[in-house]
């Protein structure tokens, strides 16, 4: 039937937008190129023609190094830019949160709870002995908990200096803003915000210390409980 047929299309797409997003994340960016190719027959398809999807490769090329991006953002971004349409990056996000690894319940408390926001987040930052900063976190609503894995991916493993190096509005250069409410856009600014004061933090009690971010790490875990 004609609406079975626009229903397998409309999967069709989303299976393929987020199959590009996933591989750019997980480092194969021949293979999302590849997917992309066939994002807009896909949309062009499942819209019967109505709307005109955008070019395969809108923005893949596009210089993102004025926003201080991590490798992993990099990736994020260019692969959300790929995905042609709102919703498609909104359901991403909700895939994002179903991978995110579950955080301790312990380190749920009123020092790691982001501000501000419309669900409840927590974000908790650990140094390793590389100085490399890593991130767990947890929220009780999919969308924010997307956002929240979406930056816990992205910052996670990089030094301080590169996740103050980082610029929020990246999230308008990857097409997500416009996904989602402006009291979201505002709870993203706060996680973003509360992340780079850990790592700002776990560094200078790590310097403070001469070295050796284990201390650092247990330091600040002491203090969050």
């Amino acid at each position: 039937s004609f609406l079975g047929s626009f229903w397998r299309k409309s999967e069709m797409v989303k299976v393929l937008a987020r199959a590009s997003v996933v591989l750019m994340v997980l480092g194969t960016p021949s293979l999302a190129a590849a997917v992309r190719v066939a994002l807009p027959a896909a949309a062009a398809a499942a819209r019967c023609g109505r709307v005109r999807a955008p070019p395969a490769c809108a923005g893949a090329g596009e210089d993102l190094s004025s926003l201080g991006l991590t490798p992993q953002l990099e990736k994020v971004v260019r692969g959300f830019k790929s995905v042609p349409d709102q919703k498609l990056r909104y359901q991403q996000l909700l895939f994002l949160a179903q991978k995110l690894a579950p955080m301790d319940a312990s380190l749920a408390v009123d020092a790691n709870k982001v501000p501000g926001c419309l669900s409840t987040v927590y974000v908790h930052g650990s140094l390793g002995d590389d100085d490399t900063i890593n991130f767990v976190g947890e929220s009780d609503s999919q969308l924010t908990k997307g956002i929240a894995a979406l930056l816990i991916n992205g910052l996670s493993g990089c030094t301080n200096e590169e996740i103050q190096a980082v610029d929020p509005s990246f999230i308008q250069a990857a097409g997500i803003a416009q996904s989602l409410t402006p009291g979201r856009n505002n709870g993203f600014l706060n996680m973003l915000k509360m992340m780079k004061g850990q790592a700002a933090k776990l560094a200078e009690r790590d310097e403070s210390s001469g070295g050796g971010g284990g201390a650092a790490s247990d330091a600040m875990s002491e203090a969050a409980r």
